[in-house]
């Protein structure tokens, strides 16, 4: 943790204020001590446990780690992550047997050859983000990697953004092709939005 904080965007700032904003609060945030938190209610969360398809992502190092949910005792049917290609979209594979691989920016994935689960079979997923909206409105880096992966989503499924409660704010600017989270999971629980 280092930095000082900046100072929060006003209401009419873009998307770009935002990312300036939450990127400086993110170094202000111990992402591994909140990380266990927020898997401790992730793992009660029983919609999320009741979930036959579960994807997952494996963190950038400023990230909180929901790998955790790996070893928990209820384990959905089928576990994926998802996986970021140097072009092209967003996929999710399934987990278990295959090898993972480092992305070039540090990260873990799933391999380009490891079995793809189609996106229309997914029951819940977990998203990371800069920071959210106490709407669902997710600020991510900006490749719109995620958005198009989640507008692919059947509309049953289950989307959780995860993040640091001190960066659920009450509003972020927000475009029609941005696709809304349907609960948020931080270390303080897991919530519908709007609630």
């Amino acid at each position: 943790m280092t930095g000082r904080p900046a100072e929060r965007p006003g209401p009419d700032a873009g998307k770009e204020a935002w990312r300036e904003w939450a990127r400086a609060e993110w170094e202000q945030i111990d992402a591994a001590q909140l990380s266990a938190g927020v898997v401790d209610h992730l793992a009660r969360f029983v919609p999320l446990r009741t979930a036959p398809t579960l994807v997952i992502y494996y963190p950038m190092s400023h990230e909180l780690d929901v790998t955790r949910l790996l070893t928990e005792r209820h384990r959905p049917a089928t576990l994926a992550a998802t996986r970021t290609p140097t072009a092209g979209p967003l996929t999710a594979h399934l987990l278990g047997r295959w090898p993972l691989e480092r992305h070039r920016y540090g990260f873990l994935q799933p391999q380009a050859d490891t079995p793809q689960l189609d996106a229309g079979a997914v029951d819940a997923v977990l998203v990371p983000g800069l920071c959210f909206s106490r709407d669902g409105t997710r600020l991510g880096h900006g490749a719109g990697y995620f958005d198009e992966f989640l507008a692919s989503l059947a509309p049953h499924a289950l989307k959780l953004g995860v993040t640091p409660t001190r960066l659920v704010l009450d509003r972020l600017p927000r475009l029609p092709h941005d696709v809304a989270m349907t609960h948020l999971a931080t270390e303080s629980g897991v919530w519908a939005v709007g609630e």
